[in-house]
């Protein structure tokens, strides 16, 4: 069975129950961020999600009234980024073998005005891939964003490549029908036996917040 963007598209809409997703030509809109744009501006030296960043510090501050260790805010938007292109690319494989590009040039999203992860993503190429193919991209794209990702606290990298691994194994469960799940594992090189996350969020440092049950520190 042969599948379009469009298809693609309502596959992850009717999986990603929080994120909505459409196919464009363009960017949607000045308020949509350009996955492209992110890269290139942190890979010529800019910090082009310090405002994201900024944000979701001022609301933890305010929410908890503390000043926020700056890793949670910082680890939020790793995984909040990283999660775009492998909720695209892992779900779509697991549903139906084949993934949208996930080059960065073919995605963009708009944050959620008050909660601040992506809640729209915008498919900008019509480009249908076998999941081979949108492994390789989403590796090369998390790469990209991640080895450039400079954000004012250090991040391993197991923190950060972990984080890319705990996003694709969370999407490939997602599906409520994922005939390719077993084969998606393997493209994206993930176990689905795993439980526990490979990366921490952080969010056990905030007052009164227990860890995740899936949490590394489990270990």
């Amino acid at each position: 069975m042969s599948h379009s963007v469009s298809d693609l598209a309502d596959v992850l809409a009717d999986s990603v129950t929080w994120m909505s997703v459409r196919t464009a030509d363009s960017m949607p809109g000045p308020e949509w961020v350009s996955c492209a744009d992110v890269i290139s501006e942190q890979q010529s030296g800019g910090d082009p999600t310090y405002a994201w960043r900024t944000a979701v510090q001022e609301d933890y501050g305010r929410e908890y009234a503390i000043d926020p260790p700056v890793q949670v805010a910082a680890m939020f938007t790793l995984m909040w980024y990283v999660q775009v292109p492998s909720l695209v690319a892992a779900v779509t494989a697991a549903a139906t073998g084949v993934s949208p590009e996930v080059s960065p040039s073919a995605l963009a999203f708009r944050r959620h005005p008050t909660a601040h992860y992506p809640v729209e993503v915008a498919l900008l190429s019509q480009e249908v891939v076998p999941m081979a193919t949108a492994a390789a991209q989403l590796k090369a794209h998390t790469t990209a964003f991640l080895d450039s990702y400079v954000p004012a606290v250090k991040l391993g990298s197991l923190q950060r490549f972990g984080a890319v691994d705990d996003e694709v194994r969370a999407a490939i469960r997602l599906p409520d029908e994922a005939p390719y799940a077993d084969q998606a594992a393997d493209a994206f090189a993930v176990s689905l036996e795993q439980k526990l996350r490979t990366s921490c969020c952080y969010v056990y440092a905030l007052p009164n917040v227990n860890a995740c049950t899936t949490c590394p520190r489990f270990r």
